[in-house]
């Protein structure tokens, strides 16, 4: 059952294998008003924003505390902010609050659909489990392991491209780049990713004759070629194409900025598969007519460990078949998003991909994040989601969507035992 801490603050626990997973969304407990001159982005001065990621930041610290989530924690965040300047004064807090934490941290510029300036996707693995810090760079980005049953967890967070390349095509390949770069350097491999974040700017603008999501799935497709994902933990050999699990979004300024999770380990007792829909065609197999190079991912990542199953759940929009459905309707379009989920995750179409005895509906996502297009059609985009969601974390936040009809998006964490 998900527990409100404060105004603003929600969370739950699940086990997963001899781990415990705290999964949470965090809003400042109040948006202060900007006082004096000395105002900085969205009309909030630095003094402002200090306050607020300070509140934002006790509120998570007192949940960690009282669940017993403790310094050998991992902690994986997501920080989204309105203004991305202040991303160095909200690290810098966050390093002040968890000096002894082992953490990865993801800087994304997008604002919060309730109008604050910043909210927090936190979470938290613990239990019979080791976590260590793996890097620590503003320009490399910020990775922790964690190792448990078996299996070790690599989560890196904030890759950027260096400062030379340009074009959303070159920008997006030199960040993949970075991203493996880092995965080798701590004793992973590309083929190991699970899940990928990406978050491009001014996703469906024009670039040249193209678009720029369109020159994201090109860079995609031409990193991705050649790896063979997830071989060693596939239960069956001859599964076709296989990729991670991702979201492909927009974001507020002009680049790109990625996170992963990829996983390692000597197999025991350990599965990955990729689920498809079976009332969507599979988005690497989308027609030319959507993008020259159709994204390479899967519509959901299950990890299977012992008697746990968890499922990263893709970028998911109301799409059936290839076709983007309900245009101009959010209301319906979320309706249908939350279906796809619901078929996506739903046990049946687990068993399909090989993986038994799990019973999972909507009722097993322990977080979701619902990125909404317009503003003004966030209550109704809500709405729905409190309706078929319940009481679970949820984070919104405001991004371009990668077709120009689809006006809401979902993504979210499924986490059910047997």
């Amino acid at each position: 059952m998900c527990k409100p801490v404060k105004h603003g603050v929600s969370y739950l626990v699940a086990p997963f294998g001899t781990s415990r997973q705290l999964f949470l969304v965090a809003e400042p407990e109040e948006n202060y008003l900007c006082s004096g001159d000395d105002t900085q982005g969205h009309g909030q001065t630095v003094s402002d924003w200090s306050r607020q990621i300070r509140s934002l930041l006790e509120s998570c610290q007192t949940v960690l505390r009282q669940e017993h989530f403790d310094e050998h924690a991992a902690i994986i965040g997501q920080f989204f902010l309105a203004d991305i300047g202040k991303k160095e004064l909200v690290r810098q807090i966050f390093a002040e609050f968890f000096p002894n934490e082992a953490y990865a941290l993801t800087f994304v510029p997008q604002s919060p659909a309730s109008g604050v300036v910043l909210s927090l996707e936190l979470w938290a693995i613990t239990g019979d489990c080791s976590a260590t810090v793996a890097v620590q760079s503003q320009q490399l980005g910020f990775g922790v392991t964690a190792e448990f049953d078996h299996l070790r967890w690599y989560f890196l967070g904030d890759v950027r491209p260096d400062d030379q390349p340009v074009g959303a095509y070159t920008r997006s390949l030199r960040a993949f780049q970075r991203l493996a770069q880092q995965l080798e350097q701590h004793g992973f491999r590309s083929e190991q990713i699970v899940r990928t974040w990406i978050y491009q700017g001014h996703l469906v603008l024009p670039e040249g004759k193209t678009q720029r999501y369109k020159e994201l799935n090109r860079a995609r497709t031409d990193f991705f070629k050649g790896i063979s994902f997830l071989k060693d933990y596939l239960p069956l050999k001859d599964r076709g194409e296989v990729y991670p699990a991702s979201t492909g979004i927009g974001a507020d300024d002009v680049d790109v900025v990625m996170s992963a999770i990829a996983v390692a380990g000597d197999g025991k007792d350990v599965m990955a598969i990729p689920l498809e829909n079976p009332n969507q065609t599979s988005a690497f197999d989308y027609g030319t007519v959507y993008s020259p190079q159709s994204p390479k991912f899967s519509r959901a990542m299950a990890v299977v460990v012992k008697n746990s199953c968890l499922v990263f759940v893709s970028g998911t929009a109301s799409i059936t078949e290839s076709e983007s459905r309900f245009p101009e309707n959010p209301e319906k379009q979320t309706e249908q998003t939350l279906d796809n989920i619901a078929q996506l995750i739903d046990g049946k179409n687990l068993e399909r991909h090989g993986i038994l005895g799990f019973v999972s509906d909507l009722s097993h996502l322990k977080i979701a994040r619902v990125y909404v297009k317009r503003p003004n059609e966030l209550a109704v985009i809500k709405k729905v989601c409190d309706q078929r969601l319940g009481m679970i974390p949820i984070l919104y936040t405001i991004a371009d969507v990668c077709r120009p009809e689809l006006l809401v998006e979902i993504e979210g964490v499924v986490v059910v035992n047997r």
